[in-house]
């Protein structure tokens, strides 16, 4: 695993955390594994899409570096909502989370506005 510089984060925590701030600016206030799937599914950057347990140990070591905060789903409150099944886990992104996803696009915008990164093509040839 190599890990970027700056950060210290592999490849797919990034994309997860760019992602996690993503659905925080529109609002998501918590998402769970599937939303961030789910968006990183609808998303074309050239990299594979990334499989469950993939995901899901990114999401941990997120956490564990303290860009994530978790919770379990109260059972209770999902049953409410006609939800059954296992519990959720929900993420939050945390102030460092955001500072490290912020750092990070700055980054990208001085990439691109230098010409050291060139946008794929969107054109179906």
């Amino acid at each position: 695993m190599r890990r970027r510089a700056g950060t210290g984060l592999v490849r797919n925590e990034l994309r997860l955390l760019l992602t996690a701030a993503d659905l925080q600016v529109g609002g998501h206030e918590r998402f769970h594994g599937y939303d961030l799937a789910h968006r990183l599914a609808g998303t074309d950057d050239g990299g594979a899409i990334m499989s469950q347990p993939t995901l899901y140990r990114a999401l941990r070591r997120l956490e564990e570096r303290g860009a994530l905060s978790s919770e379990w789903e109260n059972p209770e409150e999902a049953a409410e909502q006609g939800r059954e099944g296992r519990p959720r886990r929900y993420y939050r992104l945390t102030a460092g989370g955001r500072e490290i996803a912020v750092s990070e696009l700055r980054a990208q915008q001085l990439q691109w506005s230098s010409g050291i990164l060139v946008p794929l093509s969107t054109s179906s040839d």
